[in-house]
């Protein structure tokens, strides 16, 4: 599993969505709405408190690139913030594509104002299916740039590019350089939510804002670049079916990364699925003579419907909940008790007992949370899914962190969210030195360069925030990251890019 670090509440609506297109159950599309825009007057206070007194961890590197530790506090959960509101002021609208067009949004603020409200009535507006596709498609001067910290807020940009038709409503690519495919798909969103563009914003998280795009049908093609110390998912291309289980979004990949989150489903039982394609390239292995061969995964023909998306971790990453509790020996106690068998030969019965693991164990941390300790806990979890043998793992846990922590320092449902990360290899960790980082960008830049189109646009991650990329090198790598952009695109390339972790104000529709 990828990390379950809850990230801040993205911070901005928008005044643009896309609505879900019905399907039959082979996922083709009836003649009814296909696009629509919702207005929010709604604010988001981007000053979340800290839940606990979990912390975080701080990792040094000496200027000759060794790696020094420097031991500090665990990760700190985060919780979504509170609503509160501003006044905003309307920007301007160009009314002839029904509100599809000229209005503008911040990354702060990204609402609409009372006046626009009056011109919108509040209402979806509703696109013919055959109409909408047929719409002439927008093109930007030049290639916008858009940077959060936090990996899931770079929707925002994109939900509006796909409303303003600077992109497809469907069969986009998405190019992912990151150290985590993010790829895991939450079990507590409903399939039919992936249309509802607020729902998605506020509830997706770093490692799950791909899959309910893809379930939408905005992309169909997903090409993960990394490095070779990232193990999460196998090297190779998958073709296979999403859809809907239960008004869960499920998959027929049977990979360990998506048993292993209860994401599984027989073929057969998938409703309204889609055709996916996943390609897992390493990057780092290549050289000059043996370079990546992009025609394998683009064609100049994907130009008008290419997502270049860049995690700053891709180049350097910490697995945060390591130091996590640490004089406990907190992490490698987690992982025994989170363990899990996968049986090649029956992934459905695999998945099913996944879930009621995960689900059981989630029950135990919460009364943790609550109460404080386990002699309260009714009725004990059934040993067929929870086995003596591990339950007593978590006794000798909850001993071990109470006697080197004080009890308000020990934030059980963090400690339940790092255990979630310990399988399918863990998280990455390596904190690449500035040798490294130097093979990296150069390997970043050869592969760039042999793209036979460029993007319509190109989102970015900080991952400072969350710990997945270190602290000390994130200024650096994000400098450098720019850098090779700048000579790889030039002119092509916009002048400045959009930092939304500043809060900068940004109009799709000016760019």
């Amino acid at each position: 599993m990828e990390g379950k670090s809850e990230k801040s509440v993205y911070n901005s609506t928008e005044e643009a969505t896309v609505a879900a297109p019905e399907m039959s159950e082979n996922g083709s599309e009836e003649a009814t709405s296909a696009a629509s825009e919702n207005v929010s007057t709604e604010l988001i206070d981007t000053k979340a408190p800290e839940i606990g007194k979990a912390k975080k961890s701080v990792v040094k590197v000496t200027i000759d690139g060794d790696v020094e530790s420097e031991k500090q506090q665990p990760p700190h959960k985060r919780i979504k913030a509170g609503i509160v509101e501003e006044d905003d002021k309307l920007k301007g609208v160009d009314e002839d594509d029904n509100g599809l067009g000229n209005v503008s949004t911040s990354s702060l603020a990204g609402t609409v104002s009372e006046r626009s409200l009056h011109i919108f009535n509040s209402k979806d507006f509703s696109l013919d299916v055959d109409a909408a596709k047929n719409m002439q498609p927008r093109k930007f001067q030049r290639i916008p740039i858009f940077i959060a910290d936090y990996h899931n807020d770079v929707l925002e940009f994109i939900y509006r590019c796909l409303a303003t038709r600077h992109l497809p409503l469907e069969n986009n690519l998405l190019v992912h350089f990151d150290s985590h495919p993010d790829m895991v798909i939450s079990r507590e969103i409903p399939a039919s939510a992936s249309y509802d563009k607020e729902t998605m914003l506020a509830e997706l998280s770093i490692e799950n804002w791909i899959m309910p795009t893809c379930y939408a049908g905005h992309f169909n093609r997903v090409v993960w670049l990394k490095n070779s110390w990232c193990q999460q998912i196998p090297l190779g291309k998958y073709n296979f079916k999403i859809g809907h289980k239960n008004d869960k979004i499920s998959v027929d990949c049977p990979l360990d990364y998506f048993i292993s989150e209860g994401n599984y489903c027989d073929t057969k039982e998938l409703q309204q699925t889609r055709d996916m394609e996943l390609h897992v390239i390493n990057v780092d292995t290549t050289t000059k003579t043996a370079p990546i061969k992009t025609e394998e995964f683009i064609k100049e023909a994907d130009g008008q419907n290419f997502v270049l998306d860049i995690d700053l971790d891709f180049f350097s990453t910490t697995n945060p909940f390591l130091e996590i509790y640490k004089d406990a020996n907190c992490y490698e106690q987690l992982t025994d008790i989170f363990h899990f068998d996968s049986e090649v030969k029956d992934c459905g019965g695999t998945t099913e007992r996944r879930k009621l693991q995960l689900e059981a164990l989630k029950k135990i941390f919460e009364h943790l949370e609550e109460a404080r300790t386990l002699e309260t806990l009714t009725p004990t979890p059934d040993p067929e899914i929870i086995s003596t043998e591990t339950y007593t793992r978590i006794e000798n846990l909850v001993k071990s962190l109470q006697k080197h922590y004080a009890d308000d320092e020990i934030d059980w449902l963090l400690i339940y969210d790092s255990g979630s990360t310990t399988d399918t290899n863990g998280l990455p960790h390596h904190i690449s030195t500035a040798k490294e980082l130097e093979q990296y960008f150069a390997q970043f830049k050869e592969l760039l360069q042999n793209l036979p189109a460029p993007p319509v646009l190109i989102t970015m991650a900080c991952s400072a925030e969350d710990d997945y990329c270190p602290k000390h090198q994130v200024s650096l790598i994000q400098e450098q990251a720019l850098q090779v952009l700048r000579d790889v695109f030039g002119d092509r390339l916009h002048d400045k890019p959009i930092l939304h972790y500043l809060d900068e104000e940004w109009d799709v529709m000016q760019l």
